[in-house]
């Protein structure tokens, strides 16, 4: 039976197209050195990467705010074909860890011959307020990875 109160909110879809080859485009994302250069979206830094990339694998990445608070977020990958896609868990740190939950993060590498076509999905975001959110940080973290590349 389904709660009438739920809202389905739509996954998250962003694409770009970068000028390098997908196996750089994929090693951005599996270096946590490179990855600490874009993952931070806008005035925020992206501290403490740790990745162990591998199906099982976990991956911290710490956030500092222009204000000096922090945010974690945390998980585990589940796919991992290089360089063709990236597969994880993505778990915000709670205050309460009841608020903590898990949603999927899935990078696409499609090789335009030179290029990288990037499809990142973001699916099992709880709210729309929530997925906003995201989508704001998303779509300055892959702009950003243009000039990380």
């Amino acid at each position: 039976m389904t709660n009438a109160n739920t809202t389905t909110v739509p996954a998250l879809v962003l694409k770009r197209t970068y000028q390098a080859p997908r196996e750089r485009v994929y090693a951005a994302w599996t270096s946590p050195d490179v990855a600490a250069k874009f993952m931070g979206p806008g005035e925020v830094k992206a501290t403490n990467v740790q990745m162990d990339v591998r199906p099982g694998g976990k991956y911290s990445i710490t956030m500092l705010l222009t204000d000096g608070d922090t945010m974690i977020v945390s998980g585990t990958y589940r796919e991992v074909r290089a360089p063709e896609r990236l597969s994880m868990t993505w778990r915000w740190q709670e205050d309460d860890p009841k608020d903590e939950y898990d949603s999927l993060l899935t990078l696409e590498f499609n090789d335009l011959g030179g290029a990288t076509e990037l499809i990142l999905t973001h699916d099992g975001i709880r709210t729309v307020e929530s997925r906003g959110r995201h989508e704001g940080g998303w779509t300055k973290i892959v702009d950003q990875l243009s000039r990380a590349l």
